[in-house]
């Protein structure tokens, strides 16, 4: 009788382990297809890295239009860490992005900002171009 008990005792330990190791094996999968990906197709990575630099230099200029109340029209250079600027995720040379920024008085207090990031690859040149209107709030 106490066999019997035994039995069934492991037989719920092995399903348990056979799910713990599907949980695993889907990670580890999960993990090597995205890696796959990436080395297939870097331009995808170095976009998303060029819209966090302008959604970086976005963040920058509200904050500057919300803290100081002021957001003059006109260029602006990068606002954010220096080294947000620089990738080192490629075998080759490190990819260094360049940001072009113009502000325009909208009227009032509204200011139309455009981000422009830009890099290059393999002599070829790549940009994404984003634009936001922001609020400048008086004190």
């Amino acid at each position: 009788m106490n066999t019997k008990k035994f039995l069934r005792n492991e037989r719920g330990f092995a399903l348990l382990s056979v799910v713990f190791l599907t949980v695993i094996t889907s990670f580890a999968a999960m993990i090597l297809l995205n890696a796959a990906t990436r080395a297939q197709n870097p331009q995808s990575t170095l976009r998303l890295t060029a819209l966090h630099v302008a959604n970086e230099q976005f963040a920058q200029l509200e904050s500057m239009a919300m803290i100081d109340g002021e957001l003059d029209a006109g260029s602006y250079s990068f606002q954010g860490l220096p080294e947000d600027l620089t990738t080192e995720n490629f075998k080759s040379a490190p990819i260094t992005f360049t940001v072009d920024t113009q502000v325009d008085n909208v009227g009032g207090n509204l200011r139309e900002v455009s981000v422009k990031v830009s890099w290059t690859v393999g002599g070829k040149d790549f940009e994404i171009e984003s634009e936001r209107t922001i609020r400048v709030v008086s004190h």
